[in-house]
């Protein structure tokens, strides 16, 4: 039997359910990811996930958006997710979206362990190694 994937949509992100624990965030593209969407992107993935770990690929290749202080603080530090979130990782394709994955990892420094990659299968690879 073949899962269907889930896909939530949300104000100006979407979230798709790849398989057991695995999810896919994709923000829209051209918009600053504000501090009201990180805590609609972490409350959805609370719901969904109905309180289990999971890991997230965030696909940002070919995406031009930017994500506030706030935002990236609140994902780096979100006491109610940081038990059930196991990893993250990030994908990207171009220099100004790896500069700001970048600054997430060094500066907001995630409480969950965090990669950037080049490489979609790599990243997936990396979060399926539990």
């Amino acid at each position: 039997m073949v899962a269907k994937h889930t896909h939530t949509q949300l104000a100006h992100a979407e979230i798709i359910h790849l398989q057991h624990n695995l999810y896919l965030l994709k923000f829209e593209d051209d918009y600053e990811v504000e501090l009201e969407d990180a805590i609609e992107i972490d409350q959805a993935f609370i719901k969904i996930t109905n309180n289990q770990p999971f890991c997230v690929v965030v696909d940002a290749r070919n995406r031009y958006s930017s994500i506030s202080n706030d935002a990236r603080d609140f994902f780096a530090n979100d006491p109610e997710i940081l038990p059930i979130r196991k990893k993250i990782a990030i994908v990207v394709n171009h220099m100004p979206t790896r500069m700001i994955a970048n600054f997430f990892v060094k500066f907001n420094r995630p409480k969950t362990p965090t990669k950037v990659f080049n490489d979609y299968n790599k990243a997936i690879d990396w979060l399926s190694d539990n």
